[in-house]
């Protein structure tokens, strides 16, 4: 098991960022959740998946729109465990927010999949702007990860959604993909 600080680990980013960017840098606000424990997770894809996200998304957002960053432990999301069927001790939330992110599905498969992910779905509703990604373990475990893209015609925003698990997860079911159109 792999046990680090995220909070520390996406200052460490903003930080190599802001070195490595020729010309403009957009302003960057990054607010962490006070008491947000270490996470753990099984081995460092986590890690370097969210190290190379932030890197690109900073890299590539046009310098003149403001990016926050913000992480947050959150104790249950009902709907999303319902949906993709597993109930985790507790869920870490990364969420970008920014008028110039240029996050798409196809880069985030692209991205996840070297990290050892494959899509299983991606779910919208016909006349929504936000699609969720549902992303499993090639090698089968129960273990997923959720990201959800939102834009509109000011912000675009993207969240990863971590399962933590201080012990093996529930599996309560499987996808419930007829509660939610597919586009």
């Amino acid at each position: 098991m792999e046990k680090f600080n995220l909070g520390s680990m996406i200052e460490d980013v903003i930080v190599k960022f802001s070195h490595n960017r020729v010309g403009d840098k957009p302003p960057i606000f990054l607010m962490v959740s006070t008491g947000l424990p270490p996470i753990v997770w099984k081995d460092q894809t986590i890690k370097e998946f969210v190290r190379r996200f932030l890197y690109d998304t900073l890299l590539t957002n046009d310098p003149d729109a403001t990016v926050e960053v913000s992480v947050r432990r959150r104790s249950e999301l009902r709907d999303i465990e319902e949906f993709v069927g597993i109930k985790p001790s507790y869920w870490v939330q990364l969420r970008v927010l920014s008028g110039g992110l240029k996050v798409v599905e196809a880069s985030l498969e692209e991205l996840l999949g070297d990290m050892g992910y494959r899509c299983e779905e991606w779910v919208g509703v016909e006349t929504s702007r936000t699609r969720l990604g549902i992303f499993g373990t090639i090698a089968g475990a129960d273990l997923k990860l959720i990201v959800c893209l939102e834009s509109n015609s000011r912000k675009r925003r993207c969240e990863l959604l971590l399962p933590i698990c201080d012990s093996p997860p529930i599996v309560t079911a499987g996808l419930c993909a007829a509660k939610v159109g597919r586009v």
